[in-house]
């Protein structure tokens, strides 16, 4: 995810800790005045560490700013003894939460901004995956909206994708192979609407989003072949191979008909086409011969 939830949650225990500091710290030495901590505490949280997929703030670093923050709070209470005194804790408590809030709000919006696909997340409940699991007509509700919500032609194509990314969401936090409404009239949706948009980043986030379908359908099959022959973009191309292949292994654990059906299209694709890339392609995505025996034997048993 886009931001993680996680490592907020250690800074705000971690400024938690603060807090509990400054209430035993001024006891005997009031806080400085009420602007100062503003300032001080807006400039401390504005540069705690960026949440990041691969590098999120560890425990040293934020506990390295709050103890910065400490000394700057200590030194203006040295220098300005005549300034007007916080003596209640819980304002400061607030003070402190009031500026973690405007602060994961920016980190939300500058989320959303970048990859709006998964903009949906912020928006989620802090309960939502509980509901989910625990409360099935909730779990029903929900579903049944982000099928709509993907099939209603007047929304925004990226919020249609977002939907449909959710439903996937839904689907692996109850464990299920599959669901009745994620179907191949979802699927097909959004492959629609890759194949006509004109914004190279929101057709590659759809088709990625769709190679991870749990739907099992020839028609998938046959639209993930028409974009791996004919795709003008490269990684598309590969991702359609990837389609195409997790078409065949899904079918492997349940639908043993389909399961040749799909090795059948793949090794007359392989073996047919003259076109270096495809073949470039399936030979990556099996990775070697013994799949490909595999295969011709599945089609002959």
């Amino acid at each position: 995810m886009p931001i993680s939830k996680g490592s907020f949650a250690i800074a705000l225990a971690s400024i938690a800790v603060a807090i509990s500091c400054y209430g035993a710290f001024f006891k005997s030495a009031p806080l400085v005045a009420h602007q100062f901590d503003t300032e001080i505490l807006q400039k401390s949280v504005k540069d705690l560490p960026k949440n990041s997929h691969d590098s999120p703030p560890s425990i040293t670093e934020l506990h390295n700013k709050i103890s910065a923050l400490q000394r700057q709070v200590a030194n203006l209470n040295l220098q300005n003894p005549t300034a007007n005194k916080v003596q209640n804790t819980d304002e400061f408590k607030e003070l402190v939460l009031a500026v973690l809030v405007e602060k994961e709000q920016e980190e939300v919006e500058k989320m959303r901004e970048e990859n709006p696909l998964y903009g949906f997340y912020a928006d989620l409940p802090q309960d939502y995956e509980l509901r989910i699991k625990s409360e099935p007509e909730y779990a029903k509700k929900v579903t049944a909206q982000l099928r709509e919500q993907i099939l209603n032609p007047n929304l925004a194509d990226i919020d249609r994708l977002a939907a449909l990314s959710q439903l996937q969401m839904n689907m692996y936090i109850l464990n299920k192979s599959k669901m009745p409404e994620y179907d191949f009239e979802v699927v097909d949706n959004i492959l629609d609407l890759a194949e006509n948009s004109t914004d190279d980043k929101f057709k590659i986030q759809a088709i990625e989003v769709t190679t991870q379908s749990p739907v099992l359908d020839y028609r998938l099959a046959e639209r993930f072949t028409s974009l791996l022959k004919q795709d003008s973009n490269d990684y598309i191309r590969r991702l359609a191979g990837q389609g195409l292949l997790a078409q065949y292994y899904q079918a492997q654990d349940s639908q043993n008909e389909y399961s040749k059906q799909i090795a059948q299209h793949i090794l007359s694709l392989y073996q047919n086409t003259s076109d270096s890339t495809v073949k470039s392609v399936l030979n990556d995505m099996m990775g070697n011969e013994s799949l490909l025996e595999e295969m011709r034997k599945h089609t002959e048993g």
